[in-house]
């Protein structure tokens, strides 16, 4: 009996043509667009005049010290419910908490935490402590979530049940083969956590303002993104103030990119876990 071959209408074959050029299209635009972006913002912070570095590297310490404290305070709680809760029966609306926006939780802080811990402790309802916990807390659930994953990437969850079929007790395999063999991934994901918190704008933003301390800031914004957010408006194109925000930022990428980098070196496979 002869193989019958299903016809495909002509407006499916088109609509799948459609969508294959588009995703090669993007696969095409997107790298040059980034290329061209990169390249336009290093001509605009290297061929700049003038400027002050050390207010350039005042915003970059502000970014980075505010973005790894608030990973400090982030990853104990993150990793003990990662131990703790090893099979979340609320995993996807987890994940859809996790990439709930951190200027939500920092607006929150603010409204309600901040002017009666300000009361009892003598602290600004400004400052950059709040940014710190806005952002410790708005990352502990990305963090709890990428450190799941660590723990229970294919490989070892074949490891693991491997130990268990041979007689080892589950805190044996907890403490002696997963934690240990999931360690890069999860300095992976802190590394990417600290990129993402070095970033954050709103939360710096709303939490702390324009306030600048030994926490790290200069000029009058405590970060590279309030920077940009509170003084790109009134810079003029090629002006002093316009190269320092340029150099800002430029730095800030460079110090993402490394991060990122370093933790793809650390945990190539990334979400993408080696089958056993």
């Amino acid at each position: 009996m002869a193989e019958q071959r299903r016809k495909v209408p002509a407006s499916v074959r088109r609509a799948d043509f459609a969508a294959a050029s588009l995703v090669r299209l993007g696969g095409w635009v997107a790298p040059i667009l980034l290329g061209g972006s990169a390249a336009w913002l290093s001509l605009q912070a290297i061929g700049g005049g003038g400027g002050s570095w050390a207010r350039v590297f005042g915003w970059l310490y502000g970014s980075v010290a505010l973005g790894a404290c608030g990973i400090a305070f982030a990853s104990l709680p993150a990793l003990v419910a990662a131990l703790l809760a090893r099979r979340v029966p609320l995993e996807s609306i987890a994940r859809v908490a996790s990439a709930l926006p951190l200027s939500v939780p920092a607006f929150v802080l603010l409204r309600q935490l901040g002017p009666y811990l300000s009361q009892r402790w003598g602290l600004p309802a400004q400052h950059p402590l709040w940014a710190v916990l806005a952002l410790a807390w708005g990352l502990a659930m990305p963090l709890w979530l990428s450190f799941s994953d660590a723990l229970e990437g294919s490989a070892r969850r074949g490891w693991s049940e491997g130990a268990l079929a041979l007689g080892a007790a589950p805190e044996q395999v907890l403490w002696s083969l997963s934690l240990p063999a999931a360690i890069p991934a999860i300095a992976a994901a802190l590394l990417r956590a600290v990129a993402r918190a070095s970033g954050e704008t709103m939360a710096v933003l709303l939490i702390s303002g324009n306030f600048s301390s030994g926490w790290g800031g200069a000029e009058g914004a405590s970060s590279v993104g309030v920077a940009l957010a509170l003084d790109l408006p009134d810079a003029v194109a090629g002006g002093v103030l316009w190269t320092d925000l340029m150099r800002g930022a430029l730095a800030l990428s460079i110090w993402a990119m490394c991060l990122h980098a370093l933790a793809q070196r650390l945990d190539p496979a990334l979400s993408d876990r080696e089958v056993a």
